[in-house]
C-alpha cells in the first residue's frame, strides 16, 4: 500500500511541476519575447520618426540649392555679362557689373550659400560671401577654387555643372557647386553647419551625433563636437539613420545611442523580470502548500481505498482538526466505509440485475428460426459434398455467435461493428444465393468511432426479417460520416433496402424520442411485454442502451423512402458515461 501510494505521490509530483513549468517557462518566454518587441517597436518608430524629420528638412535645403543653381546656370549662359571680362581697358567694370548681380542675388534672395566667378586666364577671382564666413575662410576658399579649376585641361564647348557635393577644406565642411563653360567658372557654396543649423535641436533632443558625408565617402561631424572622434559607431551601442540627398551628392547620418532611444523602458524592462522572479518564487511557495494542504489528504485517502479494494473494508483515515473541504470529506469516507456492506449488497443486485439483462439479451439474439435454417442449411450443403462452402459457411458462423455473446455494455469501433455486418451479410448471401447487392460510404475517420455493440447489427437483422421475402432481389446501403454541430462531433449512421418499408403507424412510435421510461426497461426472460414481438425487443433493448450512454434524446430515426424501402438514421455522440471498451 505505501508503494502505490507513493507511486501516486511521484505522479502527483511531476504534474504539480509540469504546470509549474508549463505555465511559467512560456510566461517568462513571453515577458522576453514582449520587450524584445517593444524595444525593437520603438527603435523602429524612432528610426521612421528621425529619418522623416532629416528628410524633409533636406528636401528644403535642396529646394533653395536647386535655386542657386538656377541662378548660376542662368548667369554663366548669359555671355553679356561677363564677356568683357577679357579685354583689358574693360576688366575693373566687367568686375563690378559681376559683384553687383552676385549682391543684388543675394540680397534679394538671400540664402547661406557665397558666389564665386572664376576666369583661369586673367586669374580673375570675384567671390561675394555671406557675412558669417570668415576671412580665413574665405582665403582657404579661394585657394581650393584655383586648384580645383587649374586642373581642368581644355575648355568646355557645353555648359558643365556637377551638382552640389560635400567637400571638406581647411577643416571646415562646405557643400560646393561648380559650373564651367568655355573657360569661365561660376559656382556656389556653404558652409554645412550654417545650411543645416535646422538639424541641431534634432541632435540635442536624440542625444545624438549628425554626420555629414559625401555618398560613398567618409563622414565628419556636421556641427563642431570635440568628442566626435571617440566614438565607436560600428560597436552596435548605435542606431545609423542614414539620409541622402535626392537631388545631390551628399548625405547626412545621425546616430543615435539605443540608451537613448529606450531611455527609461530598459530600466522597466528589469523591474519587469524582477518582479516575475518574485512571481516565480511565489508560486513554488504555493505549489508546496497546495500538495501540502490538498494533494497529501487525497493521497491519504486514495491509500485507504486501495485497501478496501484489497478486501480491507476497517480502514480508517484521522480526520483532520480544520473544517476545511478535506476535513468533510475523509469525514464523509469514513462513514461510507461504516455502510459498506449495504454498498455490497447494492453492488451484488446491481450485478444479479445485469446478468439477467445480459441472459436475456442472448437469448433474443439467438433467433430459433435463424439458427434451425443455418443448421439446415450446413446439412444440405455437407449432403451435396461442398466440403469448403460447409467450412466458410461453419467460420462465419462461429465468429457471428462469438460476437453475439460479447458483454452488451461494452463499445466497440464501427469498424469492429462493419466486420461482424459484413460477416452477417456474408452468411446471408450463401443461405440466399448471392441475391444481395450491398453498398458501403464510409469515412475513414468514422471507423474509429466508439458505438455499442450490435447497435447497427439489430437493423440489419431486422431488415432480413422484417422487410424482404426469400425470392426478392436485396440492395443495402450503410454510409458513416464524422459531422460537427456547434463544438461537439457525432457520427452520421445511415442503413438503408429496397424492402417493403415500416407500417405508418409503427413510425410515430419508433421515432419518438428516447426517454427516462426507455432507461426503465429490463431485459428479463419473465416480462411478458418485451415478447410480444420480436421487433419490439430489438428496438427497445437498443433504446435502453442509448438512454445510459448518451441520456435522453432522439438518437435514431426511422422513415420509408419514396422509392420503396426504408431508411434508418443514427445521430450518436461521444459516449457521455464510462463504459468497459475490453
Amino acid at each position: 500500500m505505501h508503494r502505490k501510494a507513493a507511486k501516486h505521490s511521484s505522479s502527483i509530483k511531476k504534474r504539480l511541476f509540469f504546470i509549474y513549468f508549463v505555465t511559467c517557462v512560456p510566461l517568462l518566454v513571453f515577458m522576453i519575447a514582449s520587450g524584445q518587441f517593444a524595444s525593437r517597436l520603438m527603435t523602429r518608430q524612432s528610426i521612421q520618426y528621425n529619418h522623416n524629420t532629416i528628410s524633409l528638412h533636406l528636401a528644403t535645403v535642396d529646394k533653395d540649392l536647386y535655386h542657386t543653381s538656377n541662378y548660376l546656370f542662368s548667369f554663366l549662359l548669359n555671355e553679356d555679362r561677363y564677356s568683357l571680362i577679357s579685354s583689358p581697358e574693360h576688366t575693373q567694370s566687367a568686375q563690378l557689373y559681376i559683384q553687383e548681380a552676385f549682391t543684388d542675388y543675394l540680397s534679394t534672395f538671400g540664402g547661406y550659400c557665397s558666389l564665386f566667378f572664376y576666369c583661369p586666364k586673367q586669374d580673375v577671382l570675384i567671390l561675394k560671401s555671406s557675412s558669417y564666413d570668415s576671412f580665413e575662410e574665405r582665403q582657404a576658399v579661394k585657394s581650393y577654387i584655383r586648384q580645383n579649376c587649374a586642373s581642368k585641361n581644355s575648355p568646355q564647348k557645353k555648359p558643365v555643372f556637377s551638382g552640389w557635393k560635400f567637400c571638406p577644406v581647411n577643416g571646415q565642411n562646405y557643400l560646393m557647386e561648380i559650373m564651367e563653360y568655355q573657360d569661365i567658372y561660376v559656382g556656389s557654396f556653404g558652409v554645412c553647419s550654417y545650411i543645416f543649423e535646422g538639424l541641431r535641436e534634432l541632435e540635442k533632443s536624440t542625444d545624438g551625433s549628425l554626420v555629414l558625408s559625401g555618398k560613398d565617402d567618409g563622414g565628419f561631424p556636421l556641427f563642431s563636437d570635440d568628442s566626435f572622434h571617440a566614438f565607436d559607431f560600428t560597436n552596435g551601442r548605435f542606431v545609423a539613420i542614414p539620409v541622402d540627398s535626392s537631388d545631390n551628392d551628399y548625405r547626412i547620418s545621425l546616430y543615435i545611442p539605443k540608451t537613448a532611444i529606450l531611455g527609461a523602458f530598459s530600466q522597466f524592462l528589469y523591474i519587469i523580470v524582477f518582479l516575475f522572479l518574485l512571481v516565480l518564487l511565489f508560486f513554488c511557495f504555493q505549489l508546496f502548500s497546495v500538495y501540502k494542504e490538498m494533494i497529501a489528504p487525497i493521497l491519504s485517502v486514495t491509500a485507504a481505498m486501495e485497501s478496501i479494494q484489497q478486501g480491507d473494508y476497517n480502514s480508517q483515515i484521522a480526520v483532520p482538526d480544520t473544517n476545511d473541504e478535506f476535513a468533510r470529506m475523509i469525514r464523509t469516507f469514513n462513514h461510507m466505509i461504516c455502510r459498506i456492506d449495504d454498498l455490497k449488497i447494492q453492488v451484488y443486485e446491481k450485478k444479479l440485475n445485469q446478468a439477467y439483462a445480459r441472459l436475456a439479451y442472448l437469448t433474443l439474439q439467438i433467433k430459433p428460426h435463424f439458427f434451425l435454417n443455418c443448421l439446415n442449411l450446413l446439412y444440405s450443403l455437407g449432403l451435396s459434398g461442398r466440403s469448403e462452402l460447409v467450412a466458410d459457411f461453419s467460420s462465419s458462423l462461429m465468429k457471428h455467435f462469438r460476437y453475439l455473446f460479447q458483454n452488451p455494455d461494452i463499445l466497440v469501433t464501427l469498424a469492429e461493428e462493419l466486420k461482424h455486418i459484413k460477416n452477417f451479410l456474408h452468411i446471408q448471401q450463401i443461405r440466399f444465393q448471392n441475391c444481395l447487392a450491398t453498398a458501403y460510404e464510409i469515412q475513414d475517420e468514422a471507423y474509429d468511432w466508439k458505438i455499442p455493440i450490435l447497435s447497427c447489427h439489430t437493423f440489419i437483422e431486422n431488415i432480413f426479417k422484417h422487410a424482404y421475402c426469400d425470392t426478392q432481389q436485396k440492395q443495402l446501403r450503410i454510409a458513416a460520416s464524422i459531422a460537427v454541430y456547434g463544438a461537439e462531433s457525432f457520427l452520421m449512421v445511415s442503413i438503408s433496402d429496397n424492402g417493403k418499408g415500416f407500417p405508418e403507424d409503427a413510425l410515430t412510435s419508433l421515432n419518438a424520442p428516447i426517454g427516462p421510461k426507455d432507461g426503465d426497461v429490463r431485459p428479463n426472460p419473465d416480462n411478458a411485454d418485451l415478447n410480444r414481438s420480436d421487433t419490439h425487443i430489438g428496438i427497445a433493448n437498443i433504446r435502453q442502451r442509448l438512454y445510459y450512454l448518451y441520456g435522453a434524446g432522439q438518437w435514431f430515426t426511422c422513415k420509408n423512402l419514396p422509392d420503396g424501402g426504408a431508411c434508418i438514421s443514427m445521430k450518436l455522440p461521444a459516449a457521455a458515461n464510462t463504459m468497459d471498451t475490453e
